[in-house]
């Protein structure tokens, strides 16, 4: 028997070394490693890498073999009596890698005094992501933005670290029309640039008033350390730039990725938002095993900061704020303002004053009388005891707590003329005006390529494409001048009218208006006078006025919108106008799915129930 067993057990040995053997030789292939694929950026399914200049690669087969980009950048980094090569200074993180592996490469910050510099410190650096939100104002910054920041305690002041942007190469005073078009199907090159945080601090918080969020990234010294060192390769390479996955937010998810356990984003996810990276990373994890996110830190921007505060003011003081910006002129007339006040009191208002004139001389630089006012109110304060103002602490909702960008809703109904109906929606990004958390803005809509078809008895049908939807309805203002905040609305689409008094079919629309809302605690009521241009339907209207009233509250488990509408066809055959009435109500709502309830009337009613999912 022992000696029958020789041979199995003989087997059993040459098995088992085989597997060790293959094993062993696969873990000695460095560039097929998860880090020497992110070093690169090579796409995951076809090792092809996603960077566009020939010039970042070291071998003329680099972009899509990695084991020869690998082998080339051996050669350059390993040490050598022959003349300094300069290309050494580019890749710091690919010379951590590999004497990560035991190779005996330079010490690429003791050759290149550029990169040295710009690293700093690594022992009193921070690694952080801030997102900007989003910006109305530029349709490339609909859906906020991201930027790669060293948060280096070296500096006494923030606002001198380095900082990483993305962005397209647009030329000055490109088309609108052609920068979303070019954007949407890769019609421009797209970079990394290097600038002091205060650069982008003033552009995104100060001039477009958007607020900062800044994650602060939970890493080891190595971790860190190769991060900012690949953060430093990235500013040699180039990218084609698409607007709806190729942006910001892609290519500084794939940096980040190079010291994740997880990818933070698909190649293949048709659609990529600042948010959804936020998100991913709340939940990601460092090669190191450690939460991604060490902390989460809100700047904001001038405007909601003085709205803040301004609302923290009582209605005497905000009266007399108000005062001093439309009548005081000199510094004894603003100082007799302020006499009938405590010094706490004093000190409060100056300061909201200070970032009332701050905010609007970034609207109007060349105003005489605001700078007039800005000294003034300067002087004044100068005057007075050095003491801090304590404002109170608010609840923040994080941007990461939002529903997910993509939504697919599915919805039964039945309309009273027409008969039950299944529809189905599918919304790319971003958000409507039900929509709950963090990363959107309140009382808004922002939307893109919204699509519906619906499904009755002997039909299939588009209902709905939203090419473009926004609304906005802003009650934070304080009504001094300059901050008059107004309600607006810009839709561009195809639909069906299942209510209205024409027969259903498709129309070409675009509809724009302006208005005003008032918020009341948790409920915001708001007027629109809307102007409708579309495709002539069988009663032949091709233009509407569509005077709107709207009502969207909140409670902790519900979230509804009811609109009152009164449309007037102005070209059209003499009709007996019939107002038309929405309601739609959401709850269940969590970060990944909601429950909804309708109800419309026009000339037909119809009823529905919806539900969501978020991702």
């Amino acid at each position: 028997m022992p000696v029958s067993k020789c041979p199995m057990k003989l087997a059993l040995s040459i098995l088992t070394f085989c597997l060790f053997f293959t094993v062993s030789v696969n873990a000695q292939e460095p560039w097929q490693s998860r880090t020497w694929q992110k070093l690169v950026h090579y796409s995951a399914s076809r090792h092809i890498s996603e960077i566009k200049n020939a010039d970042f690669f070291l071998s003329t087969q680099g972009k899509n073999n990695p084991e020869a980009e690998f082998v080339a950048s051996l050669a350059l980094l390993t040490p050598s009596n022959r003349i300094f090569d300069e290309r050494v200074c580019r890749y710091p993180a690919r010379a951590l890698y590999l004497r990560s592996l035991g190779y005996d490469v330079v010490h690429v910050p003791t050759l290149c005094d550029n990169f040295k510099q710009w690293q700093g410190d690594l022992s009193k650096q921070q690694v952080s992501i801030v997102y900007a939100d989003g910006y109305l104002g530029n349709p490339a910054s609909f859906y906020g933005h991201l930027l790669f920041k060293l948060k280096s305690e070296a500096f006494s002041v923030d606002l001198l670290s380095n900082s990483l942007n993305f962005g397209a190469k647009v030329p000055d005073n490109e088309n609108p029309v052609a920068y979303i078009l070019k954007g949407l199907v890769g019609g421009y090159d797209a970079k990394y640039s290097s600038n002091h945080y205060y650069r982008y601090n003033i552009n995104y918080a100060e001039v477009e008033m958007r607020d900062l969020w800044q994650y602060t990234l939970n890493l080891t010294s190595d971790e860190k350390t190769i991060l900012i060192a690949h953060a430093w390769e990235l500013l040699f390479t180039e990218y084609r730039y698409y607007f709806t996955h190729r942006n910001c937010a892609y290519h500084i998810a794939k940096m980040l990725e190079l010291v994740l356990e997880q990818d933070l984003i698909s190649n293949r996810r048709p659609f990529v938002l600042p948010i959804s990276v936020f998100s991913a990373l709340e939940q990601a994890t460092t090669i190191s095993g450690h939460p991604a996110v060490q902390k989460v830190e809100h700047a904001l921007s001038r405007q909601a900061r003085f709205r803040q505060h301004f609302a923290e003011l009582d209605v005497t003081m905000q009266e007399t704020l108000s005062d001093i910006v439309n009548n005081a002129g000199t510094l004894v007339e603003v100082q007799n303002y302020l006499e009938a006040l405590s010094l706490k009191q004093q000190l409060m208002l100056l300061d909201v004053l200070l970032d009332y004139v701050n905010f609007s001389l970034e609207l109007n630089k060349d105003d005489i009388k605001l700078q007039s006012l800005k000294r003034n109110v300067q002087r004044a304060r100068i005057v007075l005891p050095a003491k801090k103002v304590q404002w109170s602490t608010h609840t923040e909702v994080l941007p990461h707590t939002g529903q997910n960008p993509t939504t697919v809703r599915t919805t039964l109904g039945h309309n009273n003329g027409l008969g039950g109906f299944a529809e189905i929606m599918f919304r790319p990004a971003y958000y409507d005006m039900l929509a709950r958390g963090g990363g959107i803005l309140p009382n808004s809509a922002l939307s893109m390529a919204a699509l519906s078809v619906r499904l009755t008895d002997d039909n299939l049908a588009l209902s709905k494409l939203d090419l473009l939807n926004i609304e906005t309805v802003d009650t934070g203002a304080t009504g001094l001048r300059g901050d008059i905040g107004i309600a607006w609305q810009l839709r561009l689409g195809n639909e069906r009218d299942y209510l209205g008094p024409a027969d259903v079919s498709n129309e070409f629309f675009l509809e724009s208006g302006f208005g005003k809302g008032i918020a009341m605690g948790d409920t915001t009521l708001y007027a629109l006078a809307v102007g409708r241009m579309q495709t002539p339907d069988s009663l032949d209207t091709r233009f509407m006025i569509l005077p709107t009233l709207g009502v969207l509250w909140q409670t902790d488990a519900y979230k509804g919108l009811c609109k009152i509408v009164f449309p007037i066809r102005i070209d059209s055959n003499a009709y007996r106008k019939r107002i038309k009435s929405t309601c739609e109500v959401s709850t269940f709502a969590s970060k990944t799915t909601d429950i909804r309830f309708g109800i419309s009337h026009h000339n037909n009613t119809e009823l529905s129930l919806s539900g969501s999912w978020y991702f």
